[in-house]
């Protein structure tokens, strides 16, 4: 025996290896496979946390940007306005407009006009234009400039009209052949009125281009720190303009360079949107995420770019711990894996026992629930379902050998009322059985009356069916109650809750009904009446139960028309027996006095009357003065009276 146990448990030790193999095949994944995708998960979460903060930081930026670069616009544009209100500036500007020839102005005149000029172009030691211009608003020539070698030369711009005169604004033009030939610059213009015309006659600008605009865009690179006395360029900031200028400041440049950029992603965005954040490939081919300002009246944006290698710095050092991370919890779980597999399969067997038990129906076996570790949950688990299906396959039995109870129940009030010959007795028995072995709190019967369009109350249970009964409670057929509904469609009703049904009628002598039902009493499609049960329970009716009350109704619609068939034939047997033995009282009789008195007294014991009277109207025999035989007016014979009097 020992050889043979020794033998079985060889033959069962591989069993047990393969199972924990294949076991452990099965759960590696389900552990690596979630430890990886949660990893996934969680770089493309930090990702995105990092993408949103660099959006928020980068559109911050932009907006910071674009305010520094409105309120530089505006400092400039207080400054020109207030040079329009110098009297010197204004009264040569007047001056030299007077003149039709240009040429021979008076040298002191421009002179005077370039010292205010050059006063207007700083202030405080802070050079607040490249270049300051007064022009004829005509046709844009040059009047006098900071810088004279412009002088006595038409400005396109002015003299095209790209740039408006009769407000005071600021624009950037490019590749102007005067301003700013192959290059940017931003024009400050401000319009002045000196011979008191309604339209401007001449045109203040102040011109910033090469230092001064790349001193700006300098101001604007937020990204950019000096340590010691270098600087370190992280990300950029440059302008855009309409249609394709890129408007960037180069590393180590002191003036900005404009560029053509077709495909720039800036353009396309800003047909959507002035304002926003985008992914795309730098014009150093590096990948960048980029905020952008988008100033409509300037025709120009503010673009704020961060390398994304920048951005995802913190998230790269992640990955090789990530990785680590990973594969360190694989091989872990590899050893859990098998480690649980082994220790599980052994008390697998008496778990086994357990289901291989119930499956028989042998609810009294569990299983020891000795361990403290999901086994032992496991094994608790199990005696419990088994608690819960035995309970349940005897609350199943319970609820059969009930409704089987019912069944029999039903079974029974129909044979107690079939067994009732008389239809008033038949209806009185039925409801009381119904109320009584049902336990329902009322129950009453109403049959059609011979119109068929009122529902007549003909017996009801207890003091209030009384009631009921004595002050003949009936109700129209398809009126608004259950029982002129169900008699008007010939389908059972139930009232789940009669404080709710449409269709119930309340009765204030039945203050406790909370539920009502009613079947149809029928015959072959007639309705005769209807049965109505009321309970003090909402929702008392299943269907089951609607289900045997019609089966009951049916049983009594077939007892009730079988009743009535029984005292119809009755009523028709004992008239005929009547009529016979009256007409056999005849039989001899000659004389017609004796034949009409033993007709009064033999109706009078058949019928059960106080007072039975025969009249015959005697033959038409006159005599004198219209009367008759026997002297009486009229001929009419006297009457026979039967029984009573």
């Amino acid at each position: 025996m020992q050889a043979t146990g020794n033998t079985i448990r060889q033959q069962r030790a591989p069993r047990r290896g393969s199972l924990g193999r294949r076991i452990a095949f099965v759960l590696l994944p389900l552990v690596v496979v979630p430890v990886v995708l949660m990893g996934a998960i969680a770089y493309i979460r930090t990702r995105d946390i990092l993408r949103r903060q660099a959006d928020a930081q980068l559109t911050s930026a932009a907006e910071s940007q674009a305010s520094t670069l409105d309120q530089w616009a505006r400092a400039r544009e207080q400054r020109l306005q207030l040079g329009t209100q110098r009297t010197a500036l204004v009264q040569e500007t007047a001056n030299l407009l007077a003149l039709t020839d240009l040429s021979g102005a008076p040298s002191s005149s421009r002179e005077a006009l370039r010292s205010e000029l050059q006063a207007l172009q700083a202030r405080e030691s802070e050079l607040l234009f490249s270049s300051l211009v007064i022009a004829r608003a005509s046709d844009g020539l040059i009047l006098a400039s900071t810088r004279p070698e412009w002088e006595n030369i038409a400005l396109p711009a002015l003299r095209d009209r790209a740039l408006p005169l009769e407000a005071l604004s600021t624009r950037p033009v490019f590749d102007d052949a005067v301003l700013s030939p192959s290059n940017s610059a931003i024009v400050t213009l401000a319009p002045m009125r000196v011979t008191g015309g309604v339209s401007p006659d001449s045109v203040l600008l102040g011109v910033n281009s090469d230092l001064r605009l790349g001193a700006l865009m300098q101001q604007l690179q937020v990204y950019w720190e000096m340590r010691g006395v270098y600087r370190i360029e992280r990300g950029a900031t440059y302008f855009v303009m309409a249609p394709d200028l890129v408007i960037q400041l180069n590393r180590y440049a002191t003036s900005p360079e404009a560029v053509a950029v077709v495909n720039h992603p800036v353009f396309q965005a800003v047909q959507d949107s002035n304002s926003g954040t985008l992914a795309y490939t730098g014009l150093d081919g590096i990948p960048v995420l980029g905020a952008y300002e988008w100033i409509p009246q300037w025709g120009l944006g503010v673009v704020a770019e961060l390398p994304q290698a920048d951005v995802y710095a913190d998230l790269s050092s992640l990955a090789p711990f990530s990785l680590a991370l990973i594969v360190i919890a694989a091989a872990l779980s590899v050893l859990v894996v098998v480690f649980v597999t082994n220790r599980m399969l052994r008390p697998l067997e008496t778990l086994s026992q357990l289901a291989e038990r119930i499956s028989r129906g042998d609810w009294a076996y569990r299983a020891p629930e000795d361990r403290n570790d999901e086994l032992g949950a496991l094994a608790t688990g199990l005696n419990r379902m088994a608690d819960d299906l035995s309970g349940m396959y005897r609350s199943l039995e319970a609820r059969v050998e009930a409704r089987t109870q019912q069944i029999r129940t039903a079974a029974a009030v129909a044979r107690a009322v079939v067994s009732t010959p008389v239809l008033n007795d038949l209806m009185r028995r039925a409801v009381e059985l119904i109320r009584d072995r049902f336990g329902y709190y009322h129950v009453s019967i109403f049959m059609l009356d011979d119109e068929g369009k009122m529902a007549v109350l003909r017996e009801s249970t207890g003091d209030v069916g009384m009631a009921l009964k004595a002050r003949g409670h009936e109700l129209a057929v398809g009126s608004q109650s259950i029982i002129g509904w169900v008699t008007a469609n010939n389908q059972p009703r139930v009232a789940s809750d009669v404080s709710s049904d449409p269709v119930h009628f309340k009765n204030e002598l039945l203050p406790e009904t909370r539920s009502e039902a009613a079947v149809p009493l029928q015959v072959g499609g007639t309705v005769l009446g209807a049965l109505d049960v009321q309970s003090t329970d909402p929702g008392a009716f299943s269907p089951e139960d609607v289900e045997v009350l019609q089966t009951l109704a049916d049983q009594l619609s077939a007892a009730i028309q079988n009743a009535r068939l029984a005292q119809a034939s009755a009523i028709a047997a004992d008239r005929s027996r009547v009529i016979s033995e009256i007409t056999g009282q005849f039989s001899g009789m000659l004389d017609v006095d004796n034949v009409l008195r033993t007709a009064a007294h033999a109706l009078h014991r058949a019928l059960g009357q106080p007072e039975i009277v025969v009249r015959l109207n005697a033959p038409e025999a006159t005599g004198r003065d219209g009367e008759g035989e026997n002297g009486k007016e009229g001929g009419q014979a006297p009457p026979f009276i039967g029984g009573g009097v």
